[in-house]
């Protein structure tokens, strides 16, 4: 049985699992890592975590963990792990969380991919496949504010733009639907950005979107991107479970 945990900046969301199916699969607030969220009967084999909250989180859950005296390996990026190349100038420094969800793309599918991650950051990353040599690699991506940090941005640095509840409208006609706008009119053109590049270089190509705030971007994508989207939801925790099982 293999405990994976995916550590996020706001929610931390896990799963239990063997290689025949998933047995429970939860989140909470990373901030509330300290408390006892991880109550099993079950002998667990391995656990496997991905985290991008920061040293002091990690140092709560190994402790946390120790009860199950059980392998923990907290997942680094490698230069190349199988099928997947790491293009990342210095590997080591790409975040996990991208890391593994490249991984599982490229576990799934046999094409270029465009993955963005819509959470409190949003990552837009580009991953090449070579057919030929059955090759995937991380070229890059970009990084922008998520929703919630850009309204808070804003907020907080700025005396008239309080951070509400707003929709996407164009052209917006008040604050709150400009903000909104704002926001997913940016994830949108980063994400055809990315897609021309990889369109340059692929004839085929789809586009994951995953995080909190995926089916809002869904929403709004251009029709003519439309059919090359799909939502996947766990796709750090795939990645996880990809190396627990190898």
């Amino acid at each position: 049985m293999f405990l994976l945990i995916d550590i996020g900046n706001t929610k931390t969301k896990w799963m239990l699992r063997d290689k025949g199916r998933i047995y429970k699969h939860d989140s909470f607030l990373t901030e509330d890592i300290d408390q006892d969220h991880f109550e099993f009967d079950v002998a667990i084999k391995k656990i496997l975590i991905s985290n991008v909250a920061g040293f002091e989180k990690e140092a709560i859950l190994k402790i946390k963990l120790k009860k199950f005296s059980c392998s923990v390996e907290f997942i680094k990026p490698q230069k190349k792990y199988k099928y997947l190349l790491n293009g990342y100038k210095e590997p080591t420094t790409l975040g996990a969380d991208r890391w593994l969800s490249a991984l599982s793309v490229s576990h799934h599918i046999k094409k270029s991919a465009v993955i963005v991650s819509a959470g409190t950051a949003v990552t837009i990353d580009y991953v090449s496949f070579d057919q030929k040599n059955n090759q995937y690699t991380f070229e890059g991506g970009v990084i922008l504010p998520g929703l919630h940090l850009t309204k808070n941005a804003l907020a907080n640095n700025t005396a008239n733009l309080k951070s509400f509840e707003g929709v996407v409208q164009m052209p917006p006609i008040n604050t709150a639907n400009a903000i909104e706008s704002g926001f997913v009119l940016s994830v949108l053109g980063n994400i055809k950005s990315l897609f021309d590049i990889a369109c340059s270089e692929s004839q085929d190509v789809a586009i994951i979107l995953s995080g909190g705030d995926a089916e809002l971007i869904d929403q709004h994508i251009d029709k003519s991107l439309k059919k090359y989207v799909s939502i996947k939801k766990d796709l750090v925790l795939e990645g996880l479970f990809i190396f627990a099982s190898h």
